[in-house]
This record gives C-alpha cells, structure tokens and sequence, in this order.
C-alpha cells in the first residue's frame, strides 16, 4: 500500500496578485473580521498560535470576573448581525469548555467554566431574555395600536437597550418566575 503524499501547488507572483485583485472584500466582511478581532478575549492565530475565541486569564477575583464577563458579552453581541455571529458564540462556547478550569491552582473549584465565561454566559442569557421580552411587548404594542407601548418601545429600541439585561435576578430569588409576571 502507498500513501499518496498531496501536491503542493506554486503560485506565481503575478497569479498571487491577480488572485487577489479579482475578489474584492466586501465592507461588512471587513467590518466583522474588523469587530471580531477587536474582541477583547479573541486571539488572532498565526502560523503555529492557535486562534482562540477565549484568550483570558481570570483575575481570580469572583465579582471582578463575572463583571469582566459581562463586559466580554456585551462586546460580543453586535457580532450577532452578521450571519457567522451565532456560529461564533458556538466557537467561545467550545473554546471555554477546552480553557476549562485550573484545578492545579483552584481544585476547589466546582464550575467547570471560570468565572469571566459564567459572567459572560450570564449576560447573553440575559439579552435572550430581554430580546424575549421585547418581542412581546411588540406584539403587544401591535395589538394594541392606541397605547403608549409603541412608543416607549421604540424609545428602548432606539437607546440601544432592546437587549439590555433585566434588571432583577430570577436565579436567586425565584428561578422559575416568568419574566411577564407583574411586581406584586
């Protein structure tokens, strides 16, 4: 049995160039490539280093690094109107589980993801759940055309804060509560 070695191919340089003139980058090819190497936990690979979605190194202050997680996230989350962006959060997601956890510093860890990943996972699990939340105050809006939902929505949508995260923590004081239940 022989094993077929693959050929490596030689370009010239002209067919370098003339390669490169042919496919013009598109602006918003540019402005997500720009923006996702912008990421403040993104490391760019080159030659034998490795790309990584999640180049960080926790503080080891608990509070610092879920904030520092959050911060991480909301950078992310314009990624989201590009069509690689969910794709992305797919790749930082599988690159925090292999950044794991130092159990030669910290064996009484009991996450399996550091806290700057859990603050970070936090924080987009809050904008899904403000980004819930809105679409049903526009249905609602919707439905009733004569009230001031509209336009208050907007007003949300237009400051940036569709995806904010609510401002009150189901986790600990009631996890099963519905985000549409009224303060009693």
């Amino acid at each position: 049995m022989t094993s077929a070695k693959p050929v490596a191919r030689r370009r010239t340089p002209i067919a370098r160039s003339s390669a490169r003139t042919s496919k013009p980058k598109t602006k918003a090819k540019n402005e997500a490539i720009a923006m996702r190497d912008a990421l403040p936990f993104f490391k760019k690979g080159r030659g034998k280093v490795e790309m990584s979605w999640w180049d960080v190194k926790p503080s080891g202050d608990y509070a610092a690094d879920l904030q520092t997680g959050k911060e991480y996230a909301r950078a992310f989350l314009p990624m989201l109107s590009f069509n690689a962006g969910a794709s992305n959060l797919g790749a930082i997601v599988s690159d925090m589980a292999k950044a794991g956890r130092d159990l030669a510093n910290n064996p009484k860890e009991w996450r399996g993801i550091d806290a700057v990943a859990l603050g970070f996972m936090m924080e987009i699990g809050g904008s899904l759940q403000a980004a819930v939340a809105s679409i049903a105050i526009a249905a609602s809006a919707i439905k009733n055309p004569t009230s001031d939902l509209g336009t208050k929505f907007l007003e949300v949508v237009e400051a940036g804060n569709a995806l904010k995260s609510l401002n009150r923590s189901t986790l600990f004081h009631n996890p099963t509560a519905s985000i549409f239940e009224r303060k009693k």
